[in-house]
C-alpha cells in the first residue's frame, strides 16, 4: 500500500468522498458500505483510502481500521485475507482468541481440536436428537446440519483442510462480532479487480451476504470500504432496495479543477507563477490523471531547488 508515501498535509480534493465516509462513521442509518470505482487509474483512489485510514486513527474516538490491497495477498485463500486483518487489528489492541486458537490448530495440523469443537458457537440447531460430537453423546434439542469428521494424524485430508478453514473463518467473525458490540470497526479492501477468485467469491458470498446484507444478524458497527478499477455490481446479487439502504457508491473519481492544481502547487512548496499554474492545469484538461500531475510538480520542484 501507499502508507509510507502518504502525507495528510498534501492530500488534495475528494471532499465528496470524505463526506460519504464521515456519514458512514456516524452509523445514523443502515448504510455500512462505501464502494469506490476508479476505472481510469491514477485518480488517487489508494491515497483516498489512506486518508480514510488516517482519519480513523487520529480523530477521537479512534476507530480500529484495516486496509488491505487485495492484489498483494500472500496467497489465494480467504484465510490469507483474514490473517492480515487480524494482524492489523491486533496491533490496535483487539484480541482474536477464538480465531488464534483454531488457526494455530490448523497450522499445526491438530484436527483433534478442530473436530472436537465442530465450531458450534453461534450455530442454530433444529430438530435433531442424540448427536455425537467429538466422541461424546450430546443430546441436542434443535439442530440444522452437524458434520462430524474423523480425526487423523499428519497431513489433513482435503475435507479436513476445508473444514479447518471454515472453523477458523467462523471463529474470526465471532471475535469480530464481539468487538463490534462495543465499537465501530472499518475494513477497507483495495484493488478489488485483482483479487484472487477464491477470495472474491468468499467476499461476495460470505462476507457481504452475512455481515452486511443480513440486516437481522449483521454486526451493527462494522463498516466496509471496497475500491477498485472494477467492483462488483451489488444489484445483480441483492435487491435494489437493500442496495440503496446498505451501499453508498462513487462511480468515478472526478478530475481536478484549477483550484486543486493551485492547492497542490502550494502544499509542495512550488514558487509558481500564473504561467506555471496554467501549464500544469493544461495537463489536467488533456486528461492526465492527478497522480501524474503531482509527479510532474514534484519533479519540477526538485529540479528548481537543485538548479
Amino acid at each position: 500500500m501507499a502508507e509510507k508515501n502518504f502525507d495528510p498535509n498534501k492530500f488534495i480534493d475528494r471532499e465528496f468522498e470524505r463526506e460519504l465516509f464521515e456519514e458512514l462513521l456516524q452509523l445514523r442509518d443502515s448504510a455500512r458500505i462505501l464502494a469506490i470505482q476508479d476505472n481510469k487509474g491514477g485518480m488517487g483512489k489508494s491515497q483516498l483510502l489512506e486518508q480514510f485510514k488516517y482519519r480513523c486513527r487520529t480523530i477521537r474516538p479512534h476507530t480500529p481500521v484495516s486496509l488491505i490491497a487485495l492484489d498483494q495477498l500472500p496467497g489465494d485463500s480467504p484465510l490469507d485475507l483474514v490473517n492480515i486483518v487480524v494482524q492489523h487489528l491486533s496491533t490496535l489492541r483487539l484480541g482474536f482468541p477464538n480465531f488464534n486458537r483454531y488457526e494455530s490448530a490448523r497450522i499445526s495440523k491438530d484436527f483433534t481440536l478442530i473436530r472436537s469443537s465442530i465450531y458450534l458457537q453461534g450455530a442454530i440447531f433444529q430438530e435433531a436428537k442424540d448427536v455425537m460430537i467429538a466422541g461424546t453423546a450430546t443430546r441436542v434439542q434443535q439442530a440444522a446440519t452437524v458434520n462430524v469428521i474423523s480425526t487423523s494424524v499428519g497431513e489433513f485430508t482435503p475435507e479436513q483442510a476445508r473444514r479447518a478453514q471454515e472453523v477458523c473463518l467462523s471463529a474470526f467473525f465471532d471475535d469480530l462480532k464481539e468487538h463490534c458490540t462495543q465499537k465501530r470497526i472499518v475494513l477497507m479492501l483495495d484493488a478489488y479487480e485483482k483479487c484472487p477468485k477464491a477470495v472474491k467469491d468468499w467476499i461476495e458470498e460470505w462476507l457481504l451476504e452475512q455481515f452486511f446484507f443480513d440486516f437481522e444478524h449483521r454486526p451493527e458497527r462494522l463498516i466496509l470500504v471496497i475500491a477498485g478499477r472494477e467492483i462488483l455490481n451489488f444489484k445483480t446479487r441483492w435487491s435494489a432496495e437493500d442496495c440503496e439502504a446498505t451501499v453508498r457508491s462513487v462511480k468515478a473519481l472526478r478530475q481536478w479543477t484549477k483550484k486543486h492544481v493551485e492547492e497542490c502547487l502550494r502544499v509542495y512548496g512550488f514558487d509558481y507563477t500564473q504561467e506555471d499554474l496554467d501549464a500544469f492545469y493544461r495537463l489536467i484538461v488533456r486528461g492526465v490523471p492527478p497522480s501524474q500531475v503531482v509527479q510532474a510538480i514534484q519533479t519540477v520542484t526538485t529540479d528548481r531547488k537543485q538548479a
